[in-house]
């Protein structure tokens, strides 16, 4: 063998030893940490089924197959930096109450998770990156992906097909409270996960309230790359603007009748109208009314905030989502946004 390319091997073999031999220790401190840190009184690391851990019955989500499910590297940053990707905890039913017109959820109830320094954070990663109980049926998975779907297409097969965005969220404050957030899943979870606990959601979990949809293979790649593309900045992009086109479609359907076609408040009703329709374009009048305040005249007319009866509730027509898209448009109308005529404290 050439000597410089045994010299060359060499190293590499050393720095792979030392680099198993640090993962090691790493590891070894991570499980310590995690003892010490109590993580099993909200977490499942040993996989064993006791009152407190099985079915949805717990405090935390599973961690027992962590390393078959999370990439690593996000485990590292999110310890570090930990947010909440489950809006209602590991199970909704421990944090929800009563509304007046809807279940909602009690903030209070939902504790921060503790954060841990880079050190710890990396131990802990490489920890729970050893913890594979399942790695049969992340072997049987063959993740393309080649399959894609275009972003509005997804969009339809994720919420009008499947159902999925009655449990999930597929931006921040858009979709199900139940579920994860799945517009971060890119960086969270493996592919080949996202497609076994597509396939088989009982498989991973035999309580979980996700539904076997029993799809085609074609229709599951195309939905992990739905998933993974909700990460992308372009894709984050292309649904601001399809939320833009829906706000100014809507404003032209509910709206333009009476404010007008450019919103100056010059519709074809507004002639008849003894009360005339606010000019929205009007920056110097807007600018002195919170989103908050035309929210609610939206959703629930013009008397709820002392105005015009005339301007009728659209709230049984448009979701929130839809009226605040509204609210947004008639923001970009009027080129303004809130100005507190209050001096600041």
């Amino acid at each position: 063998m050439n000597p410089m390319l045994r010299i060359l091997c060499g190293t590499f073999a050393a720095t792979a030893l030392l680099w198993s031999v640090n993962a090691s220790a790493g590891a070894a401190e991570g499980f310590k940490l995690m003892e010490k840190k109590a993580c099993t009184a909200c977490h499942n690391i040993t996989g064993e089924v006791s009152a407190k851990t099985v079915g949805l019955w717990r405090k935390g989500p599973d961690l027992y197959y962590a390393g078959d499910k999370y990439n690593q590297n996000w485990i590292e940053g999110w310890l570090q930096k930990p947010t909440r990707i489950r809006p209602s905890g590991a199970f909704y039913l421990d944090h929800a109450q009563t509304g007046v017109k809807w279940n909602t959820l009690r903030q209070d109830s939902l504790k921060p998770h503790v954060r841990l320094s880079a050190l710890d954070a990396r131990n802990v990663a490489i920890a729970l990156t050893e913890l594979r109980d399942k790695p049969e049926l992340i072997k049987a998975e063959h993740y393309n992906p080649d399959i894609t779907v275009p972003i509005a297409l997804g969009d339809m097969m994720f919420d009008k097909v499947n159902g999925c965005l009655a449990c999930h969220s597929i931006e921040p404050n858009y979709g199900g409270l139940s579920g994860p957030e799945l517009y971060t899943a890119a960086a969270r979870l493996k592919p080949e996960y996202m497609l076994s606990y597509i396939r088989d959601p009982q498989a991973w979990n035999h309580k979980t309230w996700m539904p076997t949809r029993e799809l085609s293979e074609e229709d599951m790649q195309k939905t992990v790359n739905y998933i993974i593309s909700l990460g992308s900045q372009k894709s984050k992009d292309m649904m601001k603007n399809a939320v833009e086109q829906s706000a100014a479609k809507n404003y032209r359907v509910y709206c333009m009748q009476c404010h007008g076609i450019s919103g100056k408040g010059s519709g074809i009703n507004s002639r008849d109208m003894e009360v005339p329709p606010r000019n929205h374009s009007d920056s110097k009048y807007l600018k002195t009314r919170t989103d908050v305040e035309l929210f609610k005249a939206v959703k629930e007319g013009g008397a709820a905030i002392s105005k015009s009866a005339l301007m009728p509730p659209w709230g049984k027509t448009l979701s929130d989502a839809e009226i605040d898209g509204l609210v947004k448009h008639i923001r970009k109308l009027c080129k303004c946004k809130f100005e507190s005529s209050k001096p600041q404290q």
